[in-house]
């Protein structure tokens, strides 16, 4: 039979982008409850349960003072996570919900791959974004405000790229309710794109409302609504910077000559063949970077925690622009590349994961951590608990949860394995709570549960 229409296979790709998808939030939600059900979880996952939980009526977290926390950052954004904690009770609702937002990256990397290279060098380009170190880290690690920022960066630049000015406008206003070191972001990004412009109307007018954006942003925050709420407490982020004051850190200080600095750039190119170095668009991730390298606290350059989300997206996104300027110039040499990227990232993964599985997924969740679980379900939420920050993201739906120790009404005490002794600091604890009145209401599991005799 004779048609005049020729006939077109279905497009198979979008199936494979969206398998990819799904794969990786399935894995990454898989090892982030893994690491939740055995209490390596930290503080930064109890502090969001507690604002998120009460987002509409407090926005604060004991671990912040319980102050709102528009006034420790600028996040209109944590709403969307409202009913992910309420559904799954907690930081669950978290877990998953950063797992679903760094798998998401794919999504605008992949549209920008397939405009660029064939199909399967697209797909596999996309793959090695998929896979790369300091995503997975964002995805398992501790939930942050900051999970938003991969994506929708990402996002920005897709749209930037593929001239969709409406979308790149939504987009930056997403970004701008994020944190508000997406301000100094984007007011560079809008920038540098109005500089890309050339004799292109538009796309300077997109980059000038970029930047705009981001002033306008900026202006309601430090100039309206942090003085509306309480003009009287410090912005604390500016610590970073201060380096004449060196505030105790849990990675340390890093001083201005520290090597640290460039092996973190190297660790971060390595995964990705050092691609990114030959697009333009790896200047969007500048203010990113500096965020991180011009600190002085150590902690900013550890590549399992959130800071590396302030400029992954944009690299990733380089890295799909440099590995199509490379294969302009010679196929194999870009297909080697990209096999080489592919092979880094399984080697980092393997060898320096920033998940940091020794620790993070020691062992398998046992009996013990679901005893655990259990009697810690049993303690009211309407009392004032003190406890270790490994216990806290247990009990954060719980608003009077917090790490301090003193004039609580329970307090529980945590060693990592059941099997380790007690320290000696918290049998000194337990005895001076113990003669003051608090009665023991649990023993075991690696946890002891104290309680006020009144609060029982």
């Amino acid at each position: 039979m004779n048609s005049s229409r020729a006939y077109r296979r279905p497009d198979d790709w979008p199936l494979a982008i969206a398998a990819l998808f799904l794969a990786l939030a399935g894995v990454y939600t898989y090892l982030g409850m893994w690491r939740y059900d055995v209490f390596r979880a930290g503080v930064d996952d109890a502090v969001f349960t507690q604002i998120v939980n009460s987002a509409f009526t407090g926005f604060s977290a004991t671990a912040e003072g319980l102050i709102n926390h528009y006034l420790v950052h600028f996040s209109p954004i944590l709403y969307v996570a409202f009913p992910f904690v309420k559904l799954l009770d907690g930081a669950r609702g978290l877990i998953l919900l950063q797992s679903l937002l760094a798998a998401a990256t794919i999504f605008p990397v992949w549209g920008l791959a397939v405009s660029r290279l064939p199909k399967p060098m697209a797909f596999a380009t996309t793959l090695a974004a998929a896979i790369y170190p300091p995503l997975s880290g964002q995805a398992v690690g501790d939930f942050h405000e900051l999970a938003f920022a991969p994506p929708l960066a990402a996002t920005l630049v897709w749209a930037i790229d593929r001239r969709l000015w409406r979308v790149a406008i939504v987009t930056a206003v997403a970004l701008a309710l994020v944190k508000e070191d997406q301000f100094v972001s984007l007011a560079f990004v809008g920038l540098v794109t109005a500089a890309m412009a050339r004799r292109e109307p538009k796309m300077r007018s997109c980059g000038f409302w970029i930047a705009a954006i981001a002033v306008i942003a900026a202006l309601l925050y430090f100039v309206v609504l942090r003085p509306a709420i309480n003009p009287h407490v410090p912005y604390w982020s500016l610590h970073y910077y201060q380096w004449w004051w060196f505030p105790a850190t849990p990675a340390g200080f890093v001083g201005p000559f520290s090597p640290l600095r460039a092996q973190y750039l190297f660790a971060i190119l390595l995964p990705l063949a050092f691609l990114p170095l030959a697009s333009r668009y790896m200047l969007f991730a500048i203010p990113g970077l500096a965020e991180v390298l011009l600190s002085h606290e150590g902690i900013t350059m550890v590549l399992g925690t959130h800071y590396s989300a302030a400029w992954s997206g944009y690299v990733l996104c380089a890295f799909v622009d440099g590995t199509f300027v490379l294969y302009t110039r010679s196929k194999l040499a870009a297909t080697g590349a990209l096999l080489a990227a592919l092979a880094a990232s399984v080697w980092t993964s393997v060898y320096f994961s920033p998940i940091n599985p020794a620790f993070a997924l020691y062992e398998r969740p046992n009996a013990a951590d679901r005893l655990r679980e259990k009697e810690l379900a049993r303690i009211p939420r309407n009392v004032w608990v003190g406890t270790s920050v490994w216990i806290l993201p247990h009990i954060a739906m719980n608003p009077h949860a917090t790490i301090a120790l003193d004039d609580m009404d329970y307090v529980v005490l945590y060693r990592f394995t059941e099997s380790a002794p007690w320290p000696a600091g918290d049998r000194a604890k337990i005895a001076q709570l113990m003669k003051s009145g608090y009665v023991r209401t649990f023993d075991g599991a690696g946890i002891i549960v104290l309680a006020r005799s009144h609060a029982q």
